[in-house]
């Protein structure tokens, strides 16, 4: 088992937290199957992104096997939590895809002390 080099985070679930085996194929409704329907709630999560203030923020999403991965830099961690909110919201339920976040919050805060020249 090959242990993955971006850091855990909230959205990821622990290995083997009550996962069922993803099915293979679609349905009679014309579904293209998980991969379909992953490629799907990733755009739906783009046209969100794109269109709320979070659109501003620069956020990318990328789809992985066996992963979604979100990555960019925010101004604040309310942000990034807002941000985070947002992805749990609209990739909850897809079972067998990790979601991995690499937000990173971007250190806006005055210096705590003047800065000498010489």
């Amino acid at each position: 088992m090959t242990q993955s080099h971006w850091p855990e985070d909230p959205l990821t679930p622990a290995r083997g937290a009550g996962r069922a085996p993803v099915p293979s194929g679609g349905d009679a409704a014309g579904d293209a199957g998980p991969a379909g329907n992953v490629e799907y709630r990733v755009a739906h999560l783009r046209e969100r992104l794109a269109g709320e203030e979070l659109g501003e923020l620069g956020a990318r999403v990328e789809v992985r096997p066996g992963s979604v991965l979100v990555t960019g830099t925010v101004p604040s961690a309310h942000c990034r939590e807002t941000l985070l909110a947002t992805v749990r919201e609209e990739l909850a339920g897809i079972e067998g895809i990790a979601v991995r976040c690499d937000v990173v919050v971007a250190e806006n805060a005055a210096p705590d002390h003047a800065e000498e020249l010489s």
